[in-house]
């Protein structure tokens, strides 16, 4: 098993309207050089494919290379009894959940699955739903690990894998059966929660052993033997977010601090809107979307000047900075579910040199979302 291509024999590239390199059914009518036919628009990137082609398996091959692992830091108890736990579900050839809270070092605690399944000559996938949590991992499984870590994502080795790989879900949609151990970060984020043809992606690329990593489960995720960890690894409560009725003052208010300051936006034009604001009050201020390139600029400059960045959503997960205030605006919009709340929140303190930090969830009214995402918060600090 490996890589799905075209070739002159093979089945059908889509059949009954579903695209058989990526599962989709967004498929639509055109003419070929056959004639009236129909094409797959969800894997145009990997070249358009058609009714009249054919696919084929062609085997992927991968230098088997045993790893050595330096660890960054310590694991506190916590952080090591989850790690042992996934090396058991390695043993047993299970799938298992990690409900952990943002912040409490998900990453690291995998490392030693990650070595004891690369040392038996198996290959590892990372998933993540987005390019910045995708580097991030990268940048952290290059800095313990002796092996070379494979870049499959925007900007990196497209059409490689490696002993480790780290990618993105659009890039694995013509590979089947190829990696051995498939750890899916974010499992519940944008835009795994809302595309299923993902998700059958996913589960086509493993040989059945998964781990799904989360701060915000959801309730078809807590099916599967689940591993909690309810403390950050510096040991600190989570911040607890401040409901404040949202007018232009408070929000200024807000952004007068001397601390990195972040607010969450609904959308990318409320980026224009609430600029306009901070601009007439004297401030410098920096705009974060899906549509910013060079993302990781942003987020140096954030800690380096102790500047403000309005974001949307794309910023809930994977990104750290040292001493932020966290703030949400128009948190009451109904883009902003429980979960995202709980994501933004957990920008905060995440630093063992900062370990807190104030979180305001700014409300034109009250909404369930914002009581569930502060309960939950409330919950975790209690156990």
């Amino acid at each position: 098993m490996g890589q799905l291509v075209v070739r002159p024999t093979g089945r059908p590239a889509i059949r009954f309207g579903i695209c058989q390199r990526c599962l989709s059914t967004d498929v639509r009518a055109f003419t070929c050089h056959h004639g009236a036919c129909s094409y797959c628009r969800n894997c145009l990137h990997l070249g358009r494919i058609c009714r009249c082609d054919r696919l084929g398996e062609e085997d992927i091959t991968t230098p088997v290379e045993p790893t050595e692992l330096v660890m960054p830091f310590e694991l506190s108890d916590g952080q090591r009894h989850v790690s042992e736990q996934l090396l058991t579900w390695w043993d047993q050839k299970k799938t298992g959940l990690v409900h952990a809270v943002c912040g409490s070092g998900k990453t690291e605690m995998a490392f030693p699955v990650i070595e004891r399944v690369v040392n038996v000559g198996k290959r590892v996938l990372i998933v993540s739903p987005r390019r910045d949590v995708a580097i991030e991992w990268a940048e952290r499984l290059e800095c313990a690990f002796s092996v070379p870590v494979t870049r499959r994502y925007g900007g990196g080795e497209k059409d490689t894998i490696g002993m480790i790989t780290v990618a993105t879900a659009p890039l694995l949609l013509n590979l089947k059966h190829v990696f051995d151990y498939v750890l899916v970060d974010e499992s519940d984020a944008f835009p795994f929660a809302f595309d299923m043809a993902l998700w059958w992606t996913i589960r086509r690329v493993g040989k059945g052993i998964f781990l799904f990593v989360t701060a915000t489960p959801t309730v078809w995720q807590r099916q599967f033997p689940t591993a909690h960890l309810s403390r950050r690894y510096h040991g600190h409560d989570l911040p607890v977010p401040t409901l404040v009725k949202q007018t232009d003052e408070a929000i200024v208010a807000f952004c007068r601090r001397k601390t990195p300051r972040l607010l969450f936006v609904p959308t990318k034009a409320d980026l224009v809107r609430y600029g306009e604001l901070l601009h007439a009050n004297g401030f410098t201020y920096r705009a974060v979307s899906a549509d910013t390139d060079e993302r990781t600029d942003t987020l140096e400059w954030l800690e380096a000047t102790n500047g403000i960045v309005l974001a949307t959503s794309i910023w809930e997960r994977g990104m750290t900075v040292r001493g932020v205030d966290v703030a949400v605006l128009d948190s009451s919009h109904a883009l902003f579910s429980s979960r995202a709340l709980v994501q933004m929140a957990g920008r905060a303190g995440r630093k063992p040199t900062a370990p807190t930090g104030d979180v305001v969830f700014f409300y034109h009214e009250r909404t369930f979302r914002q009581d569930r995402a502060i309960r939950e918060i409330e919950e975790a600090n209690r156990r």
